[in-house]
């Protein structure tokens, strides 16, 4: 039984660890973190929702498509390798450039973009969508029930699930000709 506690406690993790994440994904062409790293910890978050709420719960809200996450991951960082030979360098050539940023003539700072960093942004969706894909590969298979070809008594239901007034199970058949087979079954029995 999950708490409500664990439930709020779930959705402010994910905050932060969604905020954290795409912290390290920005600064991870110049300082330790990357698409990798940025990745796993989104899944982290993502798994911690998954095991306060459920995959029900989940599903039904966001309806996810994990493989068109690795999809869109693999094609981004593809293009960003591909690009420089389309301008006569190198493949998977690295380029960066400073980008000053001033807000009604105040000058605020720069900003360094690398293509590096684009191609950590398709790494990050690939590690998103694959790993979160084997996730919830694996919690389907644990949340299927296994199916039984016996009615079970304890049910209180027939075999097509509908339970009589008393609670108890009938196990006469409900289609006529069955019934009357059974009914005729039951009189030759009877009469020995």
């Amino acid at each position: 039984m999950v708490t409500i506690i664990a439930k709020t406690i779930s959705r402010g993790v994910l905050m932060i660890g969604m905020l954290f994440s795409i912290n390290l994904l920005l600064y991870g062409a110049s300082y330790p973190g990357g698409g990798f790293v940025g990745g796993v910890l989104f899944i982290c978050g993502i798994a911690l929702v998954y095991v306060t709420y459920g995959m029900k719960y989940i599903n039904t809200r966001l309806r996810p498509n994990w493989s068109a996450w690795v999809a869109y991951g693999l094609l981004f960082a593809s293009l960003t390798a591909i690009a420089p030979m389309l301008v006569n360098h190198n493949y998977f050539r690295s380029a960066f450039e400073f980008f000053h940023v001033e807000f009604f003539g105040i000058h605020i700072g720069h900003i360094e973009l690398a293509s590096a960093m684009m191609f950590d942004i398709g790494v990050y969706f690939t590690v998103i969508g694959s790993l979160l894909f084997i996730l919830t590969t694996i919690a389907l298979d644990k949340v299927k029930e296994p199916t039984s070809f016996f009615v079970k008594i304890s049910d209180h239901s027939d075999p097509a699930g509908n339970p009589d007034e008393t609670g108890e199970v009938d196990l006469k058949p409900k289609n006529p000709a069955h019934a009357a087979q059974a009914a005729e079954t039951t009189k030759t029995e009877g009469s020995k």
